[in-house]
């Protein structure tokens, strides 16, 4: 084989390697959402029925989109937008500052296909804060 070809299967190899990455990463992140909200769903049955709605009304009020975290990232992730959407507002001003570099741009479209489990932490975060209150 001459030169040309072992480049070619070289970026080929990695290629592959990045896309079966991303793969195992989405499956990941669809087992954290899961299980964030089957955490939730525990607290909000551990609560005294008068609670509950209330309890509900809240976190709802809070709750993050996983769809909207991802479409930002992928639009928007050049200039931190996912990263404001979440709260993380340092980790937003550090994209927002390099994104003329396209560094950025290029974390948040990986950060894409693991961002529905970011989001559901955040949400799972949240819910405990409020059960810390209700369950008083």
């Amino acid at each position: 084989m001459d030169d040309g070809s072992w480049i070619f299967i070289v970026f080929l190899l990695l290629v592959v390697g990045i896309i079966v990455a991303l793969i195992l990463t989405l499956g990941k992140s669809k087992e954290i959402a899961k299980q964030s909200e089957a955490n939730i769903m525990n607290m909000v049955m551990s609560l005294p029925t008068d609670k509950q709605t209330p309890f509900l009304l809240q976190i709802n009020s809070v709750k993050k989109s996983p769809t909207t975290a991802v479409l930002l990232a992928l639009f928007l992730g050049g200039v931190g937008a996912h990263k404001f959407y979440l709260g993380k507002t340092v980790a937003g001003i550090l994209y927002l500052l390099f994104c003329w570099t396209t560094i950025p741009a290029w974390i948040a479209l990986f950060e894409a296909f693991g961002i529905s489990g970011t989001v559901a932490k955040f949400n799972e975060s949240k819910a405990r804060e409020y059960y810390a209150m209700y369950s008083r």
